[in-house]
């Protein structure tokens, strides 16, 4: 990569893109702890009100990981409304006064909360756990095996996501007027997008009933045993499923439909998974990932903890670090760089740069805009992503505002639109996925095919007029069409490049290919999710939202440079390295105390107990959690178990988990036969943080999420009346909300290269001859 013309001194710490933001922080969890993490490692300088007593994790080494480098003030929250900063985060219990919020003034406030500033729970007291969130957002309805108990997730992925989208978005509101700067952050909202798949959308789409529930059941295949450890799989297309039979020396079982695909597969569970383990145990993790990498497999080990640290990538890409305030254990690295230099902890940045003299192609700095003003309004990005993390970064930036261009070829469409949707048999059945509508609002769509010399030529007119272009291809693609950094930046020196691999663009498995599965095998994320004596088990989802949300904040944090400077910049935010950020945890506690943190379903390390227990229905599930030994007391009473109040060895957390499965089974048994709406009142009444596990098919139609508008009904030529989400952050006054449908493709190739670009008819015509443009995939018949 070419140096840029202020890069002076190669050892000089880079100016970070927030250097000179002043940011107060009110954290109560890692959600509220990372969003300060975030705008602390792209320079600000980020003040924590509180004390120790408030958020136990501080004195931990996780906590030193959150909070290094930020300023510790002592106080309460009227403290944090006299620092008088640029942006301010609250994490609080329940929606704070209107009030109150209003003190702030033109600051961008980021609040979250459980259940959000608005909606009928909002403001109620209503007691919460992580695992009551996840229960009523959905996501526990698709995540286990069929004969067991639904499934949490095992590293507080909700948590992370909530804290990146929430820095994502004091950043982006920072940047626009003040009607749009308080902005909320609700748990259950982000939780019910990130981890959930699409399945609301889906449903709809393809007209599913409430009845019967969905089977739960883990990928297929997915994290397998080797000779030496755990391997896992994704198989994202139709060729990695007939390569894959071949691979694991199958290759017979290509003639039958039912191995051929996902849901045949699940029919002949049995049969399949004896033999694809008869074939993993016979090799090592690094021999299956070899072979699986020649047939361009999504395939990665599993790590935990302590074997991650020696993984050739991130030994290569320098990814732990120790913490710099607390020697002895190590920790994530920001899991984002800028002009191919990744920012770091423990020294200070420099001042933010300068306009440069001679201001070329470069804009002048913009004034403050008015107060209805959406942050990215006047912003022209061209928008290459796909999948989810592609698909999200690209509608976030055009419900805040910007003109985004979605650009696809006919001979490469997005995948996530052959994803979760409507059988080929269907007309336009592409234009139904499930991943891609959910991700794709706000966008127009133009196709180019620019492997050839004309559809490069026009997409680099397309990038002359840009200020942001996002994609996350492999590395090679946009290198093997001439078009990586360098020649990018000649075109456009003010735009803003945005690369999102996988893996990243360094490094042993920078050529792998991965999706969200892959690296939460990779990551960890898999290692800690799953029932104690069980495999481990995919998350299923929440390392694309957490990537997506990452880079969000990355591109924002850099757009803010280019519109006071003119001057674009690289900005690289891998897949992977989200997901590492959320498993962190293990690393940080392997290297610090030598516990390799494991699996452990649907239980706490602090509450006690908390679990998921049936209904007088079947699949009717209800998750609770006894956080403190007053909800125990409470508890019992309303069990009408006597025998356990008065049990001296059960008055404590350690004791109540000493004998978990015991309670757990007394609890099962209590819980069967009753209503599951009527227990969970119940439960709420008497302190207790209860949830009813929603099915995630209709998560839409949740009674606090539907009065709170996360999910709009919106008409798409092809697909019906479908419930799509709004952002999950998004700002109070609305003004962040969806306000185009999703894109059919090429739907906008005519006002794009025709109307603004200059091309004719004739030109038009002959581009779509060629397959350069088009509407309709090619192979489509």
């Amino acid at each position: 990569m070419t140096a840029r013309p202020d890069d002076t001194d190669p050892l000089a710490p880079p100016a970070l893109p927030l250097a000179g933001i002043r940011v107060a922080e009110w954290s109560r969890s890692l959600a509220g702890g990372y969003a300060g993490r975030m705008l602390c490692d792209a320079g600000a300088r980020v003040v924590r009100v509180g004390d120790r007593e408030a958020s136990p994790a501080l004195g931990s080494a996780l906590g030193a990981y959150l909070h290094g480098g930020k300023v510790a003030e002592p106080g309460g929250l009227a403290d944090v409304v006299a620092l008088g900063a640029d942006i301010v985060l609250l994490e609080l219990p329940d929606a704070p006064d209107a009030a109150f919020l209003a003190g702030f003034g033109a600051a961008a406030v980021v609040v979250i909360t459980p259940w959000g500033l608005s909606g009928p729970w909002a403001g109620a007291g209503r007691p919460s756990s992580e695992l009551t969130i996840q229960a009523e957002s959905g996501s526990l309805s698709l995540r286990g095996l069929p004969n067991r108990p639904p499934l949490m997730t095992g590293s507080s992925e909700g948590l992370w996501v909530t804290g990146a989208m929430a820095a994502a978005g004091a950043v982006a509101a920072l940047q626009g007027g003040r009607a749009h700067r308080l902005v909320d952050a609700p748990l259950l909202d982000v939780t019910a997008y990130a981890t959930n798949l699409f399945l609301d959308v889906g449903a709809s789409v393809t007209g599913e009933a409430p009845e019967p529930p969905r089977a739960r059941n883990r990928l297929n295949p997915s994290v397998e045993p080797a000779a030496d450890g755990y391997v896992g799989f994704n198989l994202a297309s139709a060729q990695n499923h007939e390569d894959f039979l071949v691979l694991v020396e199958r290759p017979d079982w290509l003639a039958d439909p039912q191995m051929t695909s996902h849901q045949g597969r699940y029919e002949r569970y049995d049969e399949f998974t004896a033999a694809v383990r008869a074939w993993t145990r016979r090799h090592t993790v690094a021999e299956i990932v070899e072979r699986a990498s020649a047939f361009r497999i999504p395939c990665a080990p599993v790590h935990d903890g302590r074997t991650i640290l020696d993984d050739p990538h991130t030994v290569a890409r320098g990814f732990y670090q120790p913490n710099p305030s607390r020697p002895g254990f190590l920790e994530p690295a920001p899991p984002f760089l800028f002009d191919g230099a990744r920012p770091r902890r423990g020294v200070e940045s420099p001042p933010a740069v300068a306009p440069p003299p001679d201001a070329g192609q470069s804009r002048p700095r913009e004034p403050e805009p008015s107060d209805d003003t959406l942050p990215f309004a006047g912003l022209r990005v061209l928008d290459l992503g796909t999948w989810w993390v592609g698909g999200y970064v690209g509608t976030a930036l055009g419900a805040l505002g910007a003109d985004v261009v979605k650009v696809e070829s006919t001979r490469r469409v997005d995948g996530s639109r052959f994803l979760g949707g409507l059988p080929a048999t269907h007309d336009h059945w592409w234009e139904c996925g499930a991943f891609y509508l959910g991700a794709n609002s706000d966008k127009r769509s133009v196709t180019l095919d620019f492997s050839t010399p004309d559809g490069r030529a026009l997409l680099e007119r397309l990038i002359a007029g840009a200020d942001a272009l996002i994609e996350n291809y492999a590395p090679r693609v946009l290198e093997s069409a001439g078009l990586d950094w360098d020649a990018v930046h000649r075109i456009n020196p003010r735009l803003v490049l945005h690369r999102m691999p996988a893996f990243g663009l360094s490094g042993p498995r920078r050529d792998m290919v991965g999706y969200a599965q892959t690296v939460e095998q990779f990551s960890g994320l898999c290692w800690r999710t799953g029932y104690p004596d069980a495999d481990p088990h995919n998350p299923s989802g929440p390392a694309d939202p957490m990537a997506a949300a990452n880079s969000l904040f990355a591109l924002s944090s850099a757009l803010l440079t280019a519109r006071r400077t003119g001057r674009g910049t690289l900005v690289e935010s891998p897949l992977a390295e989200a997901a590492l950020v959320m498993a962190g945890e293990q690393v940080i506690t392997w290297t610090a105390t030598g516990v390799l943190l494991d699996r452990r379903g649907n239980r706490d390390t602090v509450a006690a107990p908390q679990g998921v227990f049936p209904t007088a229905e079947p699949e009717r599930w209800v998750a609770l959690t006894v956080a403190d030994d007053a909800q125990w007391r409470a508890l019992a009473d309303l069990a009408g178990r006597a025998d356990w109040a008065a049990d001296a060895r059960l008055a404590t957390a350690d004791g109540r988990r000493d004998r978990a499965d015991e309670l757990e089974a007394g609890l099962a048994g209590w819980t069967a036969g009753q209503d599951r709406a009527e227990l969970v009142d119940r439960l709420l009444a008497a302190g207790i943080p209860a949830g009813e596990v929603r099915d995630g098919r209709f998560v839409h139609d949740h009674p606090h999420l539907a009065a709170r508008g996360l999910y709009r009904p919106v008409e798409l030529p092809w697909a019906g009346t479908v419930p799509l989400p709004n952002l999950p952050v998004r700002a109070v006054s609305g003004g962040w909300d969806h306000r185009r449908r999703p894109p059919t493709l090429g739907e906008h190739n005519t006002e794009i290269l025709g109307e603004e670009l200059g091309l004719d008819e004739d030109r038009l015509a002959e581009l779509t001859r060629a397959t350069v443009i088009g509407t309709v995939p090619v192979g489509v018949a």
